[in-house]
């Protein structure tokens, strides 16, 4: 049985059940890896350990309870928080928001955006590498992949899912292009919008993982993001995962293929409403989008 225990308090209210004050929620192949890195330095911060909890998914962790939950946080830190970008993904895991409203109807969120066809192709040239995706550019188009493709770039649609459950002023939106042109500003905003010490930016500690990931046999792959990831991330800290994957990075990369003009169209055609909705909802111009 799912255990009933509250997930989100603050200050006095806090007791040992499990507690996040923060949620970044996406989006996938938008730098957050890179901001869990640097949140999981701040010294107030405890960041879940395993990135993408997919707790808030019926069909993933959410099963697991919340004692499960609370025990992806180091005990004892002022602020917790977790990353998990299939929380922006309304087509394929829907009911998401309203279920993190019914838990935690304070937690701050935080919405890190690029531009939205260079996501897609991202995610496109990952799923490649992960052996998700096999079809050629051509062929992936008005399919299924496709189509969970646009729908993680529709950030308004995605956003406008969260507005049903939550105010504005409690999801922070960023540019990822933008907080990597000029981080110290974005970071001093994403700190104070969940209300940790400012500090100056560290150094982003992970690198390479993608390309890692690229390298290491399918078959082992399958199996380590499968039924062995729950283990493996409450047995090893992510330095030793890091360790581990770089081990089995020995096989030749998975490079995808290259993007091809049609693809491109196409995500510039469907994408092209959901970016000028996105601008009106925000007020942000998001000068260096392609669309």
């Amino acid at each position: 049985m799912h255990q009933s225990l509250a997930l989100c308090a603050s200050g006095d209210e806090r007791t040992s059940a499990a507690v996040v004050d923060f949620i970044v929620i996406g989006a996938m192949r938008a730098g957050t890896t890179m901001l869990n890195d640097l949140l999981a330095q701040h010294p107030e911060i405890a960041m879940a350990r395993m990135k993408e909890t997919d707790f808030f998914i019926d069909t993933k962790n959410y099963r697991l309870g919340t004692d499960w939950y609370g025990s992806q946080f180091a005990p004892g830190a002022r602020l917790r928080g977790e990353v998990s970008p299939n929380y922006s993904k309304a087509r394929d895991f829907p009911d998401v928001p309203r279920r993190i409203h019914g838990h935690c109807p304070a937690v701050r969120l935080v919405y890190m955006l690029r531009d939205p066809v260079e996501r897609a192709l991202s995610h496109y040239a990952h799923g490649w590498s992960m052996g998700r995706i096999t079809l050629l550019p051509d062929q992936l188009i008005g399919g299924p992949q496709y189509e969970g493709m646009v729908d993680a770039s529709r950030y308004a649609r995605q956003l406008a899912q969260y507005h049903r459950h939550f105010p504005a002023e409690q999801i922070l939106i960023l540019d990822f292009e933008s907080f990597r042109a000029d981080p110290q500003p974005h970071y001093d905003a994403l700190l104070r919008h969940i209300g940790a010490a400012p500090m100056p930016v560290p150094s982003a500690r992970r690198q390479n993982e993608s390309s890692e990931l690229a390298r290491v046999p399918k078959p082992l792959l399958k199996l380590a993001q499968g039924p062995l990831r729950p283990v493996l991330t409450r047995v090893f800290n992510p330095a030793v995962r890091g360790q581990l994957r770089r081990l089995m990075a020995r096989g030749p990369a998975r490079t995808p293929p290259e993007f091809t003009q049609k693809l491109r169209d196409h995500l510039c055609d469907d994408l092209t409403e959901d970016a000028a909705t996105l601008r009106a909802m925000t007020g942000q111009a998001f000068p260096d989008w392609s669309v």
